[in-house]
């Protein structure tokens, strides 16, 4: 195989939906405040040993660091194409935001780790989903049809990725 017969494909940011740069931003500033309240709270105690300091409006401590850092650093991997963007938001908006934001609401424990402040977790997990939920919307009206946001085609098939 010569070196010309492998492809390859320039990312043209001036081609970008709006979704793709919405989960750009969402990515990079989620990503931001997890390392912000990871440097504030590097604990990883768990069970009553893991304490959690606030963090505009979050609780953390390093076990919320890493799972925010685990959530959304796959989205500046899925702002590289649309339909990538849309799925992330609605996976992401699944389970990092409505599950983790029900389960937040109703109990200090998630699993081994306890947060005092698991009402304004939820909260904020719950306004996460909602707005990854929302950004997908904006993108459907703007195509005006979803299965064109997420990539899908008239047979269900995924569309061309070329």
């Amino acid at each position: 195989m010569s070196a010309h017969s492998v492809g390859t494909r320039r990312i043209n940011l001036a081609q970008w939906s709006f979704l793709q740069w919405a989960v750009l931003v969402v990515g990079v500033v989620h990503i931001v405040w997890a390392v912000v309240g990871w440097t504030v709270n590097s604990s990883f105690g768990i069970g009553e040993h893991a304490h959690a300091t606030p963090v505009a409006g979050m609780d953390y401590n390093g076990w919320h660091a890493v799972a925010g850092l685990a959530l959304f650093t796959p989205a500046l991997l899925a702002a590289l194409r649309k339909s990538w963007s849309a799925w992330y938001c609605l996976a992401a908006g699944i389970g990092g935001g409505v599950v983790v934001g029900v389960w937040a609401l109703f109990s200090d424990r998630v699993l081994i780790f306890t947060f005092p402040n698991h009402t304004t977790d939820a909260i904020m997990h719950l306004l996460t989903g909602a707005l990854l939920f929302a950004l997908v919307a904006v993108q459907t009206a703007l195509d005006g049809d979803l299965r064109k946001t997420l990539g899908l085609t008239g047979s269900g098939r995924p569309a061309s990725i070329g």
